[in-house]
């Protein structure tokens, strides 16, 4: 004899545990030159160096670089935000220029650079070297 429903919320528990990376094939990393971003941990580094995130700048990181050499507007990246479980309420605009703000002084010693393309969005870029 069993309950269904805790059968049934151990079943999701093993399957979520199970598409962890520890288990079975790991996705492919995202990456842009030097960095690399975990598509599943909010974990991301430039080069060997481990890069300290929250949950929203790794979000944003994760969203510019697979749109990488693409203009990401600020109505996509808020509507992302606004979809994340467990979020209360919307974000707003000058919370995004925030969030764009930090993570530019984290990219600040790599070759990359998020740049503000007036009136459509932002673009990571890396930056030409001489």
């Amino acid at each position: 004899p069993f309950n269904r429903d805790e059968l049934l919320a151990r079943l999701q528990s093993m399957l979520r545990r199970a598409s962890l990376p520890a288990f079975g094939p790991a996705a492919p990393t995202p990456s842009t030159g030097s960095l690399r971003v975990d598509p599943v941990l909010p974990r991301a580094w430039l080069g060997n160096e481990a890069i300290e995130l929250t949950q929203r700048e790794w979000s944003l990181l994760d969203l510019l670089v697979r749109h990488s050499g693409q203009v990401v507007s600020r109505e996509d990246v808020l509507s992302v935000w606004q979809s994340e479980p467990g979020e209360a309420g919307g974000v707003t605009s000058n919370a995004l220029e925030v969030y764009v703000h930090r993570l530019r002084r984290k990219l600040a010693s790599s070759t990359l650079n998020i740049r503000n393309i007036r009136g459509l969005g932002y673009l990571l870029e890396s930056a030409a070297t001489p």
